[in-house]
């Protein structure tokens, strides 16, 4: 019989806020990508310091000491063991296989649909002494795929269900959290107090409800749910994804906690690090399974729906951006000078020019409307709007030598523009000139690919 009176508290490492997860979601990747391989006393000089100064503007030498909590807790808390952007192995720290997809399809959604796929209770991101009370306590459990199949069982029944009800009836719920309740069972139970006007809640506070906050948090920036007030509704656009999680409920754990003796220091050590590896990886075959369409992201039913492109994700992208802002330039330069519409030319097929889309100046130079604009377009998903007036903001795009030359060659005539494909809007913003504001400082400019030209003068060696 279940009973959802016999509570467990199962906590998740601790995150920021949706929008500064968000936010500092790509930069994390790209430093990481940027050193691994390392050594882990290089990892963590670099990752100091290139977060500090992408936080704090400075060194992380010169912050304080409530500062460099901060950074450490970012680097090892957050982008290591909530997000699973590096894994280590003994003194070498290395990039996830997420991390490498989310820097190829700059799809934020789909990585945190891939992060709660592999997410379980017990799991390695905590002190021993917690995995080791949830293991005694026979803790078997994947919180996201029960929720989903639950609200998604709630739905075919025409019932909305409520955070409060997840909170009491699953995620603090220790007979669920050891695996012995369907979702059939803890639906039952909340329509049965229902109907005798039984309530049960956590009582609100920090301690009682931050994890599960954190976790349902984790399923919104995976776009698979929203929070409408205190009702979970399903993105019924991503019910493709949603149904592989529901598939997956009924299997063992993925990664097998129990089996390691954690008295033992070296099968600890192991378990640790085996942990790290397994929760950066791709959990499903084929990827394009859990990406997220413009249409699955911006939730809109009244639009005209989207015919399905080939490609890879990357390049899907790539290709909806580009058209959305040639539209949006069509658009600026005919309201004011229709005679220079001609001169909008999307090139983005056209390989090695630097720029995607040929415009004019139009209305935003009076004087000269017909001096040339070059825009490169860079694009991406994720679930939260960014805020310009929001300090904890960044974001990092990756340029081609070919577009960096053009913005050399161009500069003030060279503009970025990087849209953010989000649930409430499509949003474009401009950097004009960036060669130009990297010498000033404005921006930071790293270059980071190598090139090795080499002759038969360098070969020492040849194997068939």
């Amino acid at each position: 019989m279940f009973n959802p009176d016999i509570q467990y508290r199962c906590t998740i490492i601790r995150g920021k806020a949706q929008n500064e997860l968000d936010n500092l979601l790509p930069a994390y990747a790209n430093i990481i990508a940027d050193i691994c391989p390392s050594k882990k006393e290089e990892f963590d000089k670099y990752f100091n310091d290139r977060l500090s100064n992408i936080i704090y503007k400075t060194n992380f030498n010169k912050l304080n000491e409530n500062n460099k909590k901060t950074i450490r807790n970012h680097i090892t808390e957050i982008a290591g063991k909530l997000f699973g952007l590096y894994y280590f192995n003994q003194d070498f720290i290395y990039e996830s296989e997420s991390n490498k997809k989310l820097l190829e399809d700059s799809d934020q959604p789909a990585f945190f649909k891939n992060l709660c796929l592999n997410f379980q209770f017990p799991n390695g991101t905590q002190k021993i002494q917690t995995i080791a009370e949830r293991i005694n306590n026979n803790i078997k459990f994947k919180p996201f795929h029960f929720i989903l199949a639950l609200v998604s069982l709630a739905k075919e029944n025409d019932i909305i269900l409520t955070k409060d009800e997840i909170t009491y009836y699953v995620l603090n719920a220790k007979q669920v959290l050891q695996g012995l309740i369907r979702a059939e069972e803890v639906l039952a139970e909340i329509l049965k107090d229902r109907k005798s006007n039984t309530i049960k809640k956590l009582e609100i506070t920090s301690y009682n409800t931050q994890h599960i906050r954190e976790q349902l948090n984790l399923l919104i920036l995976a776009n698979l749910i929203l929070l409408d007030g205190n009702l979970i509704i399903l993105n019924k656009a991503e019910t493709n994804t949603i149904n592989i999680f529901i598939s997956e409920l009924g299997e063992p754990l993925k990664f097998d906690i129990y089996k390691y003796n954690l008295n033992i220091e070296e099968e600890k050590k192991a378990m640790y690090a085996e942990w790290s590896e397994y929760f950066g990886k791709i959990a499903v075959k084929n990827y394009e399974l859990i990406s997220t369409s413009i249409k699955a992201l911006q939730r809109d039913e009244t639009k005209k729906a989207v015919t399905v492109k080939k490609g890879t994700d990357h390049t899907i992208l790539g290709d909806e951006g580009e058209e959305f802002v040639f539209i949006l330039e069509k658009n600026r330069v005919n309201e004011t000078h229709p005679r220079l519409l001609n001169k909008v030319l999307l090139l983005g097929n056209q390989r090695g020019l630097g720029y995607d889309i040929s415009s004019v100046e139009a209305n935003e130079n009076l004087e000269e409307p017909e001096f040339a604009r070059f825009i490169e377009v860079k694009s991406t998903k994720r679930i939260t709007e960014p805020d310009l007036q929001d300090t904890t903001w960044v974001d990092t795009i990756n340029l081609t030598r070919k577009e960096w030359i053009a913005a050399k060659q161009y500069k003030e005539a060279y503009n970025i523009y990087r849209v953010y494909f989000t649930p409430s809007a499509t949003i474009v913003r401009k950097i004009n000139d960036p060669f130009s504001k990297n010498e000033k400082g404005t921006i930071t400019v790293l270059s980071t690919l190598y090139r090795m030209d080499f002759n038969s003068k360098s070969i020492d060696g040849q194997y068939s």
